[in-house]
């Protein structure tokens, strides 16, 4: 009985690592899945490298250390574990857990989850124009596209691809008719890039009429920048808007993200020259943390 597109597909992505490299760095992190306890420790799985590993229970000198070990990782649930040693020989690879930022945890998690969604494209789009591929045909197809570029830029590369289309297709080899079939699906489930600007100030009066000082300056602020702020809470304020990363070419994108930095680090001054056009009295601009992000 021959296999369908799916099944095949199916097949293909089982068994096919993300990455060229066969096995995971020592003192890498990897997203780990935990499949059985052992009375030595810990059966995992790197769907990243298609590789099973082990966390050891070296450590757990006493039957508390080792519920508390088994608190950590639960069962059936996925981890950002640090290899401690490879074996590039026997293909042997331990891990275990380490502490690690929430937010580097949660950056370096979806990082992984949209590396994924861009590596299921190629797999899936190659398999379905190649029903009769073997393993290796789709390790060289990988060779010649996805894997051209450092996986850990996926992010910063792909952003391009609503608005420089042929830099995404040569950088990632996708100038043939099976390329633009994989760049038409890359541009459905990215988003367009944009940088989201939060304006964080702390106005302060010690004027007679200071609240409506601050009122009229916060006024003053919104004509001119046609944005609007919000009270925090007294004397914080904060305006939160959104930059569309439109350019024509990277440089212009470049650019954009340039002029974001640049109003940010320059916050505190902008402010104050907009407000110094009212001719106040002992009135105080901070900036309050201000920052901006690029969202993909």
């Amino acid at each position: 009985m021959s296999i369908t597109k799916e099944g095949k597909y199916k097949q293909i992505l089982k068994s096919t690592r993300f990455y060229k490299k066969k096995l995971p760095d020592i003192n890498e992190f990897i997203y780990t899945y935990i499949k059985n306890y052992q009375d030595m420790g810990i059966d995992c799985y790197i769907n990243e490298y298609k590789a099973d590993a082990f966390m050891s229970f070296r450590d757990a000198s006493s039957s508390k250390k080792l519920r508390n070990i088994r608190k950590d990782v639960i069962k059936s649930r996925n981890y950002i574990l640090m290899v401690t040693k490879v074996d590039k020989h026997k293909g042997f690879i331990d891990v275990e857990k380490r502490s690690i930022d929430s937010d580097d945890e949660k950056k370096y998690i979806d990082l992984i989850n949209f590396y994924q969604k861009v590596f299921i494209v190629f797999i899936k789009s190659f398999v379905f124009n190649n029903i009769d591929c073997s393993q290796e045909d789709v390790y060289d197809f990988l060779e010649k596209t996805l894997w051209k570029q450092d996986p850990k830029n996926i992010r910063e590369n792909l952003y391009l691809i609503h608005n420089s289309k042929d830099k995404v297709k040569d950088d990632y080899g996708l100038n043939d008719e099976l390329g633009n079939i994989i760049l038409k699906k890359l541009i459905t489930i990215i988003p367009k890039p944009f940088c989201r600007m939060n304006i964080k100030l702390q106005i302060n009066s010690l004027s007679v009429d200071a609240s409506g000082d601050i009122k009229r300056a916060v006024e003053h602020f919104e004509n001119k920048l046609d944005r609007k702020f919000k009270v925090t809470s007294a004397p914080l304020y904060e305006c939160k808007y959104d930059i569309p990363i439109n350019g024509e070419d990277e440089d212009t994108n470049k650019a954009i993200i340039e002029k974001c930095q640049n109003t940010i680090s320059d916050t505190e001054t902008k402010f104050t020259e907009l407000v110094s056009m009212l001719d106040f009295d002992s009135f105080y601009i901070k900036d309050s943390g201000s920052f901006h992000e690029i969202i993909q």
